[in-house]
C-alpha cells in the first residue's frame, strides 16, 4: 500500500510541475538532446541487400492457414499440422 501512495505521490508532483513551467521554459540545446537521446540503429544484414529473403515453404503453408480463418482457428485448437491436413491436404 505504501508503494502504491509513493506512486501516487510521485505523479501529483510531475504533474504539478508540468502545469508550473511554461512550454517556452523547457528548451535545450539539439547538441544536448541528442548527447542524451541516442538512435537506436537496426541490424542489418549484408547479404540481406543481395539476396532477399525468401521463404521457406513451411512458412509459406503456415500463412495460407493463417489467412483462411476456419484453418486458422483450427490450429489453435489442435495444432497447425492437423489443421492444414484438414483443409488443404498434406503438407
Amino acid at each position: 500500500m505504501e508503494n502504491k501512495r509513493m506512486k501516487v505521490l510521485i505523479l501529483l508532483l510531475l504533474t504539478l510541475s508540468a502545469y508550473c513551467f511554461d512550454k517556452d521554459d523547457i528548451k535545450i540545446p539539439r547538441r544536448v538532446a541528442h548527447a542524451v537521446i541516442r538512435r537506436q540503429k537496426r541490424s542489418y544484414d549484408y547479404y540481406e541487400r543481395w539476396y532477399p529473403r525468401v521463404k521457406s515453404p513451411l512458412e509459406l503453408k503456415m500463412e495460407q492457414c493463417e489467412n483462411y480463418w476456419p484453418c486458422d482457428h483450427m490450429s489453435e485448437l489442435v495444432g497447425f499440422y492437423q489443421a492444414y491436413q484438414q483443409y488443404f491436404g498434406p503438407v
